[in-house]
């Protein structure tokens, strides 16, 4: 019933309006939907046959729902309930962000895609610590992404979060946010990992840039290998050039990735065959997450065909796992 009312009803109706509008449509409908009527009513129930474990903690299915989509932790709670095994919340920075200007998000829907220069637009970790108190989720299928200016920063901004999630990704790949290039080497990511195993040992997994080399890959996830409960996630959008963001550039996500996203993943299993990953990137279909998951993905994650397939398509993912 709601993936039928969503594809031929409310997607039109979303897609009148600007994508950020729509998208805060959709995230006010669903934060102020009382979660235990929501999960009556469309709640997903899991196959015990579907759970994973990440790091030693059980979700309940490998489907996860990617950094972007909740921001601020106001959606997380009744995606979960719709059938996510995991959502990932965020990415968040400590101070509130108001982002690039706008507009910064548009709609390529012959493609079935999107494109944002939208650069971590965030409530601030203070703000989103309040809904988490508020209306917690359960910390095992939590996964907050958060990030930084500096290395110190998203050590701090981290240890604000490690009591409300199974784990931490570190997002230091967005194509929109030029703090982020520093970060992108072997020196800096094994800073990184050292000052948070200083501090603490969550799990935490490094969300990196999609990048046409794959030769990269394997020189940069090194340090990261070497290192215990430390995951990747492969990879972020594709940065691409459009005059009609007000920047003039940003990411692409949708249909087109995938391809990119399996190449990827085959030459870091080949390389690293012990380390955990989760693929994010143009995934869509069944078929897709089968072929991920035999060429070595733990688990994956999606965000732009769940904006054109609807809530239906979690509920198609997850029966494909039996």
């Amino acid at each position: 019933m709601l993936n039928f009312a969503y594809k031929y009803f409310l997607r039109k109706l979303l897609f009148l309006f600007n994508p950020e509008i729509a998208h805060m449509l959709i995230e006010n409908l669903l934060y102020f939907f009382p979660n235990n009527l929501f999960k009556l009513l469309f709640g997903y129930k899991f196959n015990p046959n579907t759970a994973i474990k990440l790091f030693n903690n059980e979700i309940p299915s490998p489907i996860g729902l990617a950094a972007g989509l909740d921001k601020n932790y106001k959606s997380t709670p009744n995606y979960l309930n719709l059938g996510f095994g995991f959502s990932v919340v965020g990415t968040v920075m400590i101070d509130p962000r108001e982002g690039n200007p706008k507009p910064r998000v548009l709609r390529d829907k012959s493609n079935k895609e999107l494109l944002n220069s939208l650069s971590f637009p965030s409530d601030g970790s203070k703000a989103i610590i309040k809904r988490l108190d508020n209306n917690p989720s359960p910390k095992e299928r939590l996964i907050i992404s958060i990030s930084g200016k500096s290395e110190e920063e998203i050590i701090q901004n981290l240890l604000l979060f490690q009591n409300y999630c199974f784990a931490i990704e570190i997002n230091i790949s967005s194509p929109n946010t030029s703090d982020l290039k520093k970060f992108v080497n072997k020196e800096s990511i094994n800073s990184i990992i050292s000052k948070v195993r200083n501090v603490t040992e969550i799990p935490i997994f490094i969300k990196l840039p999609r990048i046409s080399d794959l030769k990269y890959y394997q020189e940069i996830i090194e340090p990261i290998e070497k290192n215990k409960n430390i995951g990747v996630v492969l990879s972020n959008t594709l940065p691409v050039e459009d005059k009609r963001l007000k920047v003039g550039k940003g990411g692409r996500s949708g249909y087109s990735l995938f391809k990119s996203t399996l190449e990827i993943l085959k030459v870091v299993r080949k390389s690293y065959p012990d380390i955990t990953i989760i693929c994010s990137g143009g995934i869509s279909s069944p078929e897709q997450v089968k072929k991920l998951i035999d060429e070595g993905a733990n688990a994956i994650q999606i965000y732009t065909s769940l904006v054109y397939e609807g809530p239906g398509l979690i509920k198609d993912l997850n029966n494909s796992l039996k």
